[in-house]
């Protein structure tokens, strides 16, 4: 066995859009595990439990992680 440490491979900017681009649950979920690693936690109360905000705009709709606590 050797000592080599193994780098994970990052993905194209192609691979990231084939992916994620069209799978908005996917994309929920990699953007809420980059911020939250061990699972939503509200900035303001800490608590653990959300609802997802869909914001629909003129040119380009958008999604939100609200706190079920602070509504």
């Amino acid at each position: 066995m050797s000592n080599e440490v193994l780098k994970l491979r990052k993905a194209s900017l192609y691979e990231f859009t084939q992916n994620y681009s069209n799978k908005i649950n996917n994309c929920i979920e990699f953007f809420k595990s980059m911020k939250w690693p061990n699972g939503f936690s509200c900035d303001r109360c800490g608590c653990h439990k959300y609802y997802l905000v869909k914001l629909v705009g003129k040119t380009k709709t958008s999604y939100v992680l609200g706190c079920r606590s602070c509504k």
